[in-house]
């Protein structure tokens, strides 16, 4: 069973424990200006190797009008992603990590707060085949984050397209790698909501001993919405699970400092007993008890059966 620690404030922890949601909150809005930036000057390096193990030669930088802004098959390909990160997400923020000095620095009110053990695999499993919201760990190795753009973004769209391929009655040519370069417009646009989960879990590598793992909601708000569909899409609620175990609650703001930050809450109030928490551990520099914290939990229905320790770092 593997937990994820979300490293909070003590008056977070106990807003969790008594309205039983996780918030998640504008990625948009956060001090990381990479925020799904990071691992874009990958796309023509992995592209080029899969188009390569597909047998299919095509210069990505040749002259080739798509748009005014467009000139070549990449200019066409970023312009398309950036467009699709443009989206506004939701997230919030986990670590694999239950007592690391620098998240309680960072996250955990300077060690006065708590962080709280939730049920990965739990959560995962509920998540489990769910489109617009999921559950996933960050990537921060080259590697790692180029066959992640290979496996979730270029293989799905190649397979698309040599499903179109073979659709097509009337097509322009037999050949299929001519076919692909005369249709390149249509493999940019499949990559559509894929781009958003797989580069809202690529992160620069000098983060990497945060062991981040995150929600993410794709809320599809964008630019280009309309006045229906955005009211549509504010008040959209969702239900997960045979049981409703999780609730995507509608979409709020709220204040942080000059900014309005969009929010929606997930709701986890009908499986606080299935053991989503398993943990909560207090920090370094709080002043409160054990028995405080799980009298906060017994006196809001959690079981007595969640582990309740005390940071080991020192930390004053």
């Amino acid at each position: 069973m593997g937990l994820v620690y979300h490293y909070c404030s003590l008056d977070t922890f106990v807003q969790i424990i008594k309205n039983k949601t996780i918030r998640l909150s504008d990625l948009d809005k956060t001090n990381d200006y990479m925020e799904k930036r990071w691992g874009i000057e990958l796309l023509q390096e992995v592209l080029k190797k899969e188009l390569e193990n597909n047998s299919i030669q095509m210069d990505l930088q040749e002259d080739y009008w798509y748009s005014d802004d467009a000139h070549n098959h990449i200019e066409q390909l970023n312009n398309d992603i950036n467009s699709y990160l443009k989206h506004q997400t939701l997230i919030t923020c986990f670590s694999l990590e239950k007592d690391r000095l620098s998240q309680w620095r960072a996250y955990g009110q300077d060690g006065e707060g708590i962080a709280v053990g939730f049920n990965y695999d739990y959560i995962k499993r509920l998540l489990k085949g769910q489109e617009k919201i999921l559950i996933d760990k960050v990537a921060y190795k080259k590697s790692e984050q180029e066959k992640r753009i290979r496996k979730k973004l270029f293989m799905p769209a190649l397979q698309y397209m040599r499903n179109m391929f073979q659709r097509e009655v009337v097509r322009c040519t037999d050949d299929f790698n001519i076919f692909f370069i005369e249709e390149f417009d249509c493999f940019c646009e499949v990559l559509d909501t894929a781009t958003e989960q797989v580069f809202t879990f690529l992160k620069n590598p000098a983060f990497e001993e945060e062991k981040e793992v995150r929600i993410v909601y794709n809320t599809g708000i964008c630019e280009e919405v309309d006045t229906h569909d955005l009211g549509r899409i504010l008040n959209f609620q969702l239900k997960i699970g045979r049981k409703e175990e999780l609730k995507l609650q509608s979409m709020q703001y709220q204040i942080k400092g000059n900014k309005l930050v969009a929010y929606a809450d997930l709701n986890f109030e009908n499986c606080i007993t299935d053991g989503i928490i398993k943990e909560v551990v207090i920090g370094p520099k709080s002043k409160v008890s054990q028995s405080d914290v799980r009298q906060v939990l017994l006196s809001n229905g959690f079981n007595d059966d969640i582990g309740v320790k005390t940071s080991e770092a020192s930390y004053q």
